[in-house]
């Protein structure tokens, strides 16, 4: 269904926009009357077709640093003191990203539609996070909505950042390893099978063995790569269960070098986000029930479900802590100090900033170790393969001589 734009007048006299979806203008008008204002004109705006049930949100998801730069306008414009609604507006008129202006267009209707903006984004759980709306309901009930988009863009620029790290700590090992691999293939299946015809007799055991594994993969290369994908999909259907899935997120914390990098991602997430929501004046229970949302650990998450239940039933937070296998030492006591003091989102700020920390210098470590192996080990393989090859020739030519 099209869109249209209702100026309107409201029972206070204040000259307001609707922006809805409706069948027909006259449809339109009569929503807007069914409000309680005085309807002026109706305009239609276009891109029906777009927002409603082939919205481009569907398909195009909303980055991390599309949100951060969105709230961090929010926080300018609104500081500057421009109306929540109008500084939607600018944004949505603003943006090039049909994905994002989608989302402000609905959340624009609603919101001129009477809807506070905490249950307008509610609405779009893709793109605004249950952390997230609990924090803009707080702003809004404590009239802070300028500071609390500014908490909410600098902790999703942390989040994007940490989020990179993690990933770049893996990226160029495995872009190394898989080159590497490509080679070696490569070398076996299309070039060594060039001087199976050439290289006869004696051959050294090197060569031998290349023409041997050549030979191997040549006859059995199909069945290698039906059994690959048969364990890839093993693991994707293990993974998609929640029994297997909780074991696989529960243990791969205990992997050599990847594993204290996979823990401390999940410290320095649970604290931030804990230390930003608790800033914001959430209650605790509810702070961590939105921070265990953002956790994509099935483990962690069943650990925080039952650290709710005995923070509900009075326990310290920092006693429940001590049952997690994923919070360090540093957590636990931070949190207890934060209980005494009062200053528990200043704690857990403290412990995101130390572990963040510890985290930059595990990468580093990591690369430091993982980077010359895998350059070795190609360089090894490769060598290998090229000293049978010539040891091959070699042989054949001292033998013909």
């Amino acid at each position: 269904m099209p869109f249209y734009e209702c100026r309107a007048m409201d029972p206070g006299g204040n000259m307001i926009r609707l922006r809805l979806e409706a069948e027909s203008p006259g449809a339109a008008a009569a929503e807007a009357r069914a409000r309680g204002v005085t309807l002026i004109s109706v305009e239609e705006t276009g891109g029906g077709a777009g927002l409603g049930a082939f919205s481009p949100t569907r398909f195009l998801p909303v980055t991390t640093r599309d949100k951060a730069l969105l709230f961090r306008m929010l926080a300018t414009l609104v500081k500057s003191e421009v109306t929540v609604t109008q500084a939607i507006r600018i944004l949505r008129d603003q943006t090039d990203r049909m994905n994002v202006k989608a989302v402000l267009a609905e959340v624009l209707s609603r919101v001129e539609g009477g809807s506070p903006l905490s249950d307008a984004m509610g609405h779009h759980p893709r793109v605004f996070s249950a952390m997230i709306v609990n924090l803009i309901r707080a702003g809004e009930m404590g009239g802070i909505l300028d500071t609390v988009f500014q908490r909410i863009a600098d902790y999703l620029e942390r989040r994007a950042e940490l989020r990179n790290k993690l990933m770049m700590s893996f990226f160029y090992p495995g872009i190394v390893l898989v080159v590497g691999i490509g080679v070696v293939v490569f070398m076996v299946l299309f070039v060594i099978p060039r001087f199976i015809g050439l290289i006869r007799g004696k051959l050294p055991p090197v060569t031998q063995f290349l023409m041997d594994f050549t030979a191997f993969l040549q006859d059995n290369g199909l069945n290698i790569l039906m059994g690959l994908g048969a364990g890839l999909a093993v693991l994707i259907v293990l993974h998609a269960l929640p029994l297997t899935r909780y074991y696989l997120d529960r243990y791969k914390v205990c992997l050599p070098v990847v594993g204290p990098i996979i823990r401390l991602g999940v410290v320095v997430s649970f604290s931030r986000t804990f230390s930003v929501l608790l800033e914001s004046r959430i209650p605790m229970v509810e702070a961590l029930r939105a921070t265990n949302a953002t956790i994509r650990n099935t483990a962690v998450n069943r650990f925080l479900d039952r650290t709710v239940d005995r923070v509900l039933a009075g326990e310290p937070l920092s006693a429940t802590l001590k049952d997690g296998w994923a919070f360090t030492p540093i957590t636990m006591s931070l949190a207890n100090i934060g209980e005494h003091s009062g200053l528990m989102s200043e704690s857990m700020l403290t412990v995101a900033e130390v572990h963040e920390k510890l985290l930059e210098d595990k990468i580093a470590r990591m690369s430091a170790m993982v980077e010359p192996a895998l350059i070795i080990t190609l360089g090894v393989l490769v060598g290998v393969v090229v000293y049978g090859l010539i040891s091959g020739m070699l042989a054949m030519y001292a033998g013909t001589v």
